[in-house]
């Protein structure tokens, strides 16, 4: 099964977004499940986080994405999210999405989403975690 994931690159980042006008790391994730999958994700907007949380010490991530989601190791799969450890060694502070063939689809605060080798950031994942829905929607696609 071959999924396009073009329309979701350049998508410009926006905290707390979670559409085509804007999206932070991980409502990118939320738009792609809603968007392919028609999985509703829990948004997470109603957090009152800035761009800059992880700074702080903060842990938005870990601490809010256990509903639904179960760890998994390689070999990953498509939908995948991948939990990194980017410019703060302390706070998990990043997620981007598994598309297969090693590609991650991911956004960095103040730029545009991207797809990119998930070789670049090997070294700084912390886990990957899969969404309980995901199997049985990829079924019926």
């Amino acid at each position: 099964m071959a999924i396009d994931f073009s329309r979701f690159i350049g998508i410009p980042f926006k905290n707390r977004g979670r559409s085509f006008d804007g999206v932070d790391c991980y409502g990118l994730v939320c738009l792609v499940y809603k968007e392919i999958l028609g999985i509703d994700l829990p948004s997470f907007e109603e957090l009152a986080y800035d761009k800059r949380w992880f700074l702080r010490g903060e842990n938005i991530i870990l601490d809010n994405t256990y509903e639904g989601w179960y760890k998994v190791t390689p070999p990953y799969r498509i939908f995948d999210g991948i939990l990194l450890y980017l410019n703060c060694r302390e706070v998990v502070n990043h997620i981007g999405l598994y598309i297969g063939r090693n590609r991650i689809l991911h956004i960095f605060f103040d730029s545009t989403s991207i797809i990119e080798s998930l070789d670049k950031y090997r070294s700084d994942i912390y886990l990957a975690m899969r969404y309980s829905k995901t199997e049985e929607k990829l079924c019926h696609m």
